[in-house]
């Protein structure tokens, strides 16, 4: 395979994660809405109506159990619609350890998604994630690598925006990547990671300041390995380039 086949090869599949995360966002729009914390659109309207339409097609019949599930599916919306009308998010219920089997669960679905992200699988490696974050949403881990995989489609798609007449799902991309940042660093304000990616997604938006800010709170931080030495060094030279725009 030429260099030029295998590009287009690549490209092809990016392109194809991209649509299939853009379905999966409407494919779940419960869980996305409340993952993503983001802006509400006509596709997620159009889909909770789709699924709303379906339920209510006939006449249908419901065992304990999924009454039980349908019950909690409608406070959920509520409870949803009452927080988007009022445009401040709650805390979410503070929930019990997870179990030895969900751990394990967790462990393997961040895993898995990091392994389909390195194989450019990134439809694969958003749908493991994302149901690592809602098994665990306190997990560093896997809101950290849901992030980079949000964050490189939206680069991806950034690149090519002379190709796109509407750029709402791109920037939607961007969102997400930066509440999943946002969040590790409310539970480990010095994740390196998550500060240089965020200020890397500020920086190519030209939101200078908020990048530099970030930037700044990388190089305070004492480098424990060589990773992180070689981080804060990157952040320190972006810093310089920015304070001297």
């Amino acid at each position: 395979m030429s260099e030029t086949e295998s590009k287009a090869e690549e490209t092809q599949a990016t392109d194809q994660a991209a649509e299939a995360g853009q379905e999966g966002v409407a494919g779940d729009v419960l869980s996305l809405l409340d993952l993503s914390r983001g802006e509400v659109d006509d596709d997620d309207l159009s889909t909770l109506e789709a699924a709303i339409n379906t339920l209510d097609f006939a006449t249908r019949r419901a065992s304990p159990e999924r009454m039980g599930r349908l019950r909690s599916q409608h406070a959920r919306l509520g409870e949803l619609v009452d927080q988007i009308a009022e445009g401040v998010r709650r805390p979410t219920t503070e929930r019990g350890p997870l179990s030895e089997e969900d751990e394990q669960r967790y462990q393997d679905l961040v895993d898995q998604g990091v392994e389909a992200g390195q194989d450019k699988d990134l439809g694969v490696a958003m749908e493991l994630l994302e149901e690592a974050v809602r098994l665990n949403p306190e997990g560093p881990d896997g809101l950290f690598y849901l992030g980079v995989v949000y964050g490189y489609l939206a680069h991806h798609n950034v690149a090519k925006m002379e190709f796109y007449d509407n750029h709402v799902r791109d920037e939607v991309f961007v969102e997400k990547a930066q509440i999943c940042y946002d969040r590790v660093l409310e539970l480990e304000p010095e994740h390196l990671p998550s500060l240089n990616n965020l200020a890397t997604l500020y920086a190519m938006r030209d939101q200078d300041d908020q990048a530099i800010e970030l930037l700044r709170r990388i190089v305070q931080i004492e480098p424990k390995d060589d990773e992180q030495r070689r981080i804060i060094e990157k952040a320190n030279d972006q810093l310089t380039e920015l304070e001297s725009i």
